[in-house]
């Protein structure tokens, strides 16, 4: 079996059991994982144009999404099955996410030289508040 096969098929496994444990991917959960989809290639395109493409960077990147939705899910478990509510708290978790691909997202167009306008005001600030913490 290929590198490629093994991981389509890792993917559709942790998708299967997120989905199974969730009773169903939301659209919030469907639009977190576009959005991480999203910012992986955007990295990797950063990556190829900056010449700094690395395996080890790319598969720490897989490593950190994987445990995002790994995070999600359990967050959900524990809310339907502790909490016994409708899953609002694991939507508000995929939400702020979400919130933070986004703006991973952008980032990486303008370091592919979009130009970002107001939102790279938004950048900077969220960043030099991380950076502060």
């Amino acid at each position: 079996m290929d590198k490629a096969t093994i991981f389509k098929t890792g993917f559709g496994v942790v998708g299967a059991f997120i989905s199974w444990v969730v009773g169903g991917l939301g659209l919030a959960f469907t639009i977190l994982l576009g959005l991480i989809l999203l910012d992986y290639a955007t990295g990797i395109m950063v990556g190829y144009v900056r010449k700094e493409l690395s395996s080890r960077i790319g598969t720490k990147g897989l490593l950190r999404k994987t445990y995002i939705i790994i995070l999600v899910g359990c967050v959900y478990m524990i809310e339907l099955s502790v909490l016994n509510s409708n899953g609002v708290i694991g939507d508000g978790v995929v939400i702020a996410y979400s919130v933070i691909e986004f703006l991973s997202i952008v980032e990486n167009g303008g370091k592919l030289g979009v130009p970002l306008g107001p939102l790279a005001n938004v950048i900077s600030a969220v960043k030099g508040r991380s950076e502060s913490k």
